[in-house]
């Protein structure tokens, strides 16, 4: 009896340490895998600012244990992302939404990713990625660098308009800055997808800075996408120097923090034509300090001058003072120069 007690303890035996660590074997190989028909997706459309474009990336859990999305991770506030569902049991299928929406300040070629957190073992993290283009209702010009010019020239300039509407638009009205701005529309509709080129003429009748700007407003079909409104308007601005005047360098000054004890203080000042008219300074003043200078009484083209600079500490100014200084010429154009000037007291 005692040996068949021994002979069943021994096969009890054989079979526990031969049976359970196949079933734990077979416990610890159950586990979840993610797969992707594909992870990347570009955007053929047109894609208008201000609208929301959507991609549903599919997924199945090919695993033999139930697959969890952790969480969903981006890089910008313009993408938003959910899932179907967090829980995909064995051969289960699940999806996620991604969504890109952004305004008219980031128009061009964009590229999102997306970090998708997994318990997979083998993929922890999914990286999935859509692109394309945005661009505004009407792309156009908005700034127009114009360069050197000279006084009282008649100066044009071609703009083009293109419409990545899906409709025609209209043009309604056109206003500029000075009156000194006029446009030749071949049309006053533009078709769907369609260019159109106008000529702006621009006169220049100042020197000095040029920086005026055109309004052209447009009427479309549709209400406009991240808007309530069916009108847009486009503001284009025109830059440049006109040639005549005078150049100051720099164009301002900073003394810094004030000691309190009134010193003076020096810095130095080039005044320059950019043109060939040579000019001659007459007199120097300012407001909030005393300055002085020796100016040249001879005609040039170009002077380099040294102000002594003397705040006014008796005004009881504290924190930031700012003032001008006023240096007579006689340049044609420019009869009077005037150069900012701020310091800090204590």
């Amino acid at each position: 009896m005692q040996s068949m007690n021994s002979h069943l303890f021994t096969l009890l035996s054989i079979l526990y340490f031969s049976i359970v660590p196949l079933l734990i074997s077979c416990s610890s190989n159950r586990y979840p895998q993610i797969t992707l028909k594909k992870n990347n997706h570009e955007f053929s459309e047109v894609i208008i600012a201000g609208s929301e474009v959507v991609h549903v990336f599919s997924f199945t859990n090919e695993g033999t244990a139930t697959l969890q999305i952790e969480s969903l991770e981006t890089d910008c506030g313009c993408v938003a992302t959910n899932t179907s569902n967090n829980h995909i049991l064995p051969g289960g299928n699940g999806t996620i939404r991604v969504a890109v929406e952004r305004d008219d300040q980031y128009t061009g070629p964009f590229l999102e990713n997306v970090r998708v957190y997994t318990n997979d073992p083998n993929t922890p993290i999914v990286y999935l990625q859509v692109r394309g283009t945005i661009l505004t209702p009407l792309t156009y010009p908005k700034k127009i660098e114009l360069g050197r010019l000279e006084k009282g020239k008649r100066v044009s300039k071609k703009i083009n308009l293109k419409n990545n509407l899906k409709n025609s638009v209209e043009i309604t009205e056109h206003t500029d800055s000075n009156k000194g701005i006029t446009i030749t529309l071949p049309k006053m509709n533009i078709t769907a997808g369609e260019n159109m080129e106008c000529e702006v003429v621009l006169m220049v009748n100042d020197v000095g800075l040029y920086d005026e700007s055109l309004t052209i407003t447009a009427h479309a079909q549709e209400v406009l996408p991240g808007t309530d409104s069916k009108d847009l308007e486009m503001s284009i601005q025109f830059r440049g120097r006109v040639l005549g005047g005078i150049v100051v360098l720099p164009q301002n000054l900073f003394l810094g923090v004030l000691d309190g004890s009134g010193k003076s203080l020096q810095k130095k000042v080039q005044i320059k034509t950019d043109s060939g008219q040579p000019f001659a300074l007459k007199k120097v003043s300012a407001d909030n300090f005393s300055v002085t200078a020796s100016l040249s009484q001879e005609s040039q083209t170009a002077h380099e001058v040294e102000l002594t600079i003397t705040p006014k500490m008796n005004n009881k100014l504290s924190g930031l003072v700012e003032g001008t200084i006023h240096i007579l010429t006689t340049h044609p154009e420019a009869p009077k120069i005037t150069i900012p000037i701020k310091a800090v007291t204590p």
